[in-house]
């Protein structure tokens, strides 16, 4: 249990790709976050680097599941990485990669040996490889007033954090959060919550795969459901446009009728590439 939790940050980071009502990863270039692997150790980079190099689509263990179409998709995405990368990440060993494309309703995602073609065909509609998914995603403001962290928080961070709103999101997916990868399941989450705490473009991806990690994983072990539930807090270290985002999630898994805790997760965006963390 403690190692999948490990797995839990990679989900809520693609949540902030897109504007619920626009193609997907649309306007990349309005909110650039740092470069995709900027946050990576020397090592990471370079597994991460080797894994798309050496990546074999032929030999993955659902390549009998993506259309001629799809494996088509899927090695132009994979022959243009420098263009293509929007995000990647390794946690407790596990590589989750997103890739765009040439068309904005579509991205790659990777999951180790998985990969996966996701299509956006409606405000709640997705072709992954072909199989159309629907999820049903709700997003709510909290009335919570002026909250500040506690001593701990303050003690490991050397920013005056200021706290500036609370979402709750709902999710129900179509299916058992299990049958779907961390990647897949945070990048279409992405697409959803970036236009809620007001991002048009990418630039929270690390916070909407730690979400999918949190539900594919963690939900998918102890409770086989797909319905889950993420609270995220935004705090900022000052009112500049160069000032630094902090989003603190609270994950939990629908099950049987009750609400189960899985795990806290912190992640971070700076609005400008180069100003930090």
């Amino acid at each position: 249990m403690k190692n999948l939790l490990k797995t839990f940050i990679l989900g809520l980071i693609v949540m902030l790709v897109l504007n619920i009502t626009s193609p997907a990863f649309a306007n990349q270039a309005a909110y650039l976050p740092l470069k995709p692997l900027d946050d990576l150790s020397s090592v990471e980079k370079q597994t991460i680097t080797t894994h798309l190099e050496e990546f074999k689509l032929d030999t993955t263990k659902n390549s009998e599941k993506l259309s001629h179409a799809n494996k088509q998709i899927a090695m132009k995405s994979l022959k243009n990485i420098d263009k293509n990368l929007i995000y990647a990440d390794i946690v407790n060993g596990e590589k989750n990669i997103i890739l765009g494309t040439d068309n904005k309703d579509i991205f790659v995602a990777i999951t180790d040996e998985i990969i996966d073609v996701v299509e956006r065909v409606g405000e709640f509609d997705f072709l992954i490889n072909g199989e159309l998914n629907h999820f049903e995603v709700t997003i709510s403001d909290d009335p919570v007033g002026e909250q500040k962290l506690s001593g701990y928080e303050y003690s490991v961070m050397a920013a005056p954090w200021i706290y500036k709103s609370e979402k709750t999101i709902n999710v129900n997916a179509q299916r058992n959060f299990a049958t779907y990868t961390a990647a897949v399941l945070g990048g279409i989450l992405g697409t959803y919550l970036g236009p809620a705490l007001g991002f048009a473009a990418y630039g929270v991806i690390a916070t909407s795969l730690g979400v999918g990690a949190a539900y594919t994983y963690i939900a998918a072990s102890d409770y086989p459901t797909n319905v889950g539930q993420s609270v995220v807090k935004t705090y900022r270290d000052g009112n500049y446009p160069t000032s630094r985002y902090r989003f603190i999630s609270r994950h939990y898994a629908v099950y049987k009728g009750a609400r189960y805790y899985l795990d806290t997760t912190t992640t971070y965006h700076s609005p400008c590439t180069g100003c930090g963390v």
